[in-house]
């Protein structure tokens, strides 16, 4: 049956609905910068937010039907696109980087300023820097995406230690979740959209403003290292 739509619930899908406008006009914003000029971050962005739009389509209609097991593996992909957007901030050329995006180059072959490989391990290590939360959740998501314990646990409905018996329930619907958990995986998705949407605004402003960004460099490239 579908999922009963609390208030506190609702108040969850409301906020997830005001990021998806929030894109929409970030979008127009992105497009109209610098007099419209279009540069590769330019397009890879539009991949990134056209992704995230689709995902938050199709999540809402996961949540809907009381698909957690689907919600949960979409939150995860969200969270990839937060933590791939956010690897063009830490490339020596993002633009160059951007291109061999768009020519088929995997993100985990290429390598940061630093000179390291960019794996998912390490991108979530980075973006836990600034947001702590993003390790712990992406590896438990990770489960959702592989066949694993996550989906054999899933099916579980009761387990009775004493008579060591087992109760299974195999359909399309996970109604044995509490309001607090449907709650938490809207929220969080919510969250990591946030976190894209951080690294979208920053690429705006740099497109816009390239003269400023380009002092700012200059002057934390003229400092004395600690």
């Amino acid at each position: 049956m579908p999922l009963k739509i609390t208030p506190d619930i609702h108040l969850s899908l409301e906020r997830l609905e005001d990021r998806r406008k929030q894109l929409l006009e970030l979008g127009a914003t992105m497009m109209g910068a610098y007099e419209g000029a279009i540069y590769p971050v330019d397009l890879l962005a539009i991949g990134a937010l056209k992704r995230t739009i689709s995902t938050i389509a199709g999540f809402k209609q996961l949540v809907t039907a009381s698909n957690m097991i689907c919600a949960r593996t979409i939150l995860r992909t969200q969270i990839d696109t937060a933590i791939r957007f956010y690897s063009v901030f830490i490339v020596s050329d993002p633009h160059f980087y951007s291109l061999a995006i768009l020519n088929g180059k995997q993100i985990n072959y290429m390598k940061d300023s630093n000179g390291e490989k960019m794996r998912d391990a390490y991108l979530v290590k980075r973006i836990s820097e600034e947001h702590s939360w993003v390790s712990n959740v992406y590896k438990n998501l990770s489960g959702y995406i592989h066949l694993s314990d996550s989906h054999i646990i899933s099916p579980i409905e009761q387990f009775d230690d004493e008579s060591t018996t087992i109760s299974l329930s195999i359909q399309d619907e996970d109604a044995k979740f509490p309001e607090s958990s449907w709650i938490e995986v809207i929220d969080c998705m919510s969250e990591s959209i946030d976190i894209f949407v951080k690294y979208l605004e920053g690429w705006i402003f740099t497109k816009d403003n390239p003269e400023a960004v380009a002092q700012f460099k200059k002057e934390m490239d003229g400092k004395p290292g600690d």
